[in-house]
């Protein structure tokens, strides 16, 4: 429950920072689009670090 809380979160996230991003293009910078795109881009690692660490707890054996 807690984890889905949380990955929920991380997608809202990214999506409110994306959909910013794209409401003001013309106020950037090529400075400012790289910070964006690498925000964008941080949040999908931090995304796909929490499912692969789900699935290794979900898929480990757990009893040796």
């Amino acid at each position: 429950m807690v984890t889905e809380k949380l990955l929920n979160k991380l997608k809202e996230s990214q999506a409110t920072f994306a959909l910013d991003a794209l409401k003001r293009p013309q106020e950037r910078d090529v400075f400012e689009y790289g910070y964006r795109v690498g925000m964008v881009a941080g949040f999908e690692e931090a995304i796909n670090v929490l499912l692969t660490l789900l699935d290794e707890e979900k898929y480990s054996d757990k009893g040796l």
